[in-house]
C-alpha cells in the first residue's frame, strides 16, 4: 500500500505542482510592481521545482528498488511497478523542465517599467 501511494505521487505530483505554480503565477501578477509579488513568484518557482526533482528522486529509488532479476517470484507485479516509477521519473523531468522554462521569465525581467 506505502509503495503504491509513493508511486502514484511521483506520477500525479509534478502536473499538479506545475498546474499550481500556473495559478499562483497569474494570481500573483497584480502585486508583482510593488516587489512583494515578484519575490512571492520566485518562491513559489523554487518551490515547484524542488517538490518536482523530490518526486522525481523518489521515482528513481523507487525504480533502483524494483529490479525484474531481484524479485523473479513477483514477475508482473514487479514489472508494473517499475513501469510506474519510469513513469513518475519521465513526468518528473519533462515538468522539471517546464518549470524552469516558466521561471526563466520570473528572474529575468522585472514586473513593471
Amino acid at each position: 500500500m506505502k509503495r503504491e501511494f509513493f508511486l502514484w505521487a511521483a506520477i500525479l505530483a509534478p502536473p499538479f505542482v506545475w498546474f499550481f505554480t500556473l495559478l499562483a503565477n497569474f494570481a500573483l501578477t497584480p502585486l508583482a510592481c510593488d516587489g512583494t509579488g515578484e519575490l512571492a513568484r520566485r518562491v513559489v518557482a523554487i518551490v515547484a521545482f524542488l517538490i518536482t526533482v523530490a518526486m522525481g528522486w523518489l521515482a528513481l529509488s523507487m525504480c533502483r528498488q524494483t529490479s525484474v532479476e531481484a524479485m523473479p517470484a513477483e514477475g508482473a507485479r514487479a514489472e508494473r511497478i517499475r513501469a510506474m516509477a519510469v513513469a513518475g521519473l519521465a513526468l518528473s523531468a519533462g515538468f522539471a523542465l517546464v518549470l524552469v522554462a516558466q521561471a526563466i521569465p520570473d528572474f529575468m525581467m522585472t514586473g513593471c517599467s
